[in-house]
């Protein structure tokens, strides 16, 4: 994880790209968003942590918390961060859904994208109704890790 936590912005998009679209299956991007998507958050929380140590890749918070921790201590409350923590919570249930029950609940899909037009209706894939849903997912994934990972290279570049 050293190496994710050394990456600049446009190294973690190409990161994300890579990791994103080589999937064919739907389940598996739910699956690896909700992986990536929690490595941009370990990375912010350790980089606001009082704690010097901060290990969040091996702290054991589930992704739930990690959510409650960005809303209460990573300023997330503004104008656009509560359609974050919005979508992170239904990127969770669409992560669970499929963990217990072995379906894709669509509507969710939908749901997540619309939170995400809601921080910005015009840019990204996942604005595009054209595209597939696939794609689009893919693309409200890479949008989300990357406003997560963007605040946590503000944080670390302040502090070097």
């Amino acid at each position: 994880m050293e190496k994710i936590r050394n990456y600049t912005e446009d190294e973690f998009g190409i990161f994300l790209i890579s990791e994103l679209t080589e999937l064919k299956d739907i389940e598996l991007t739910i699956l690896k968003g909700h992986i990536l998507t929690e490595f941009a958050i370990n990375c912010y929380l350790e980089s606001i942590s009082e704690n010097k140590n901060s290990d969040f890749f091996k702290e054991n918070f589930n992704y739930s918390s990690k959510i409650k921790l960005l809303l209460h201590f990573g300023n997330y409350s503004g104008p656009g961060g509560e359609y974050v923590i919005k979508s992170l919570e239904i990127l969770n249930k669409l992560r669970n859904t499929i963990a217990h029950s072995l379906t894709i609940n669509h509507h969710l899909i939908k749901e997540f994208l619309t939170m995400l037009r809601k921080i910005s209706p015009k840019k990204g894939n996942f604005n595009d109704e054209n595209m597939p849903e696939q794609i689009r997912l893919e693309g409200g994934i890479a949008f989300v890790c990357g406003m997560i990972f963007g605040r946590y290279c503000e944080v670390r570049n302040k502090k070097q």
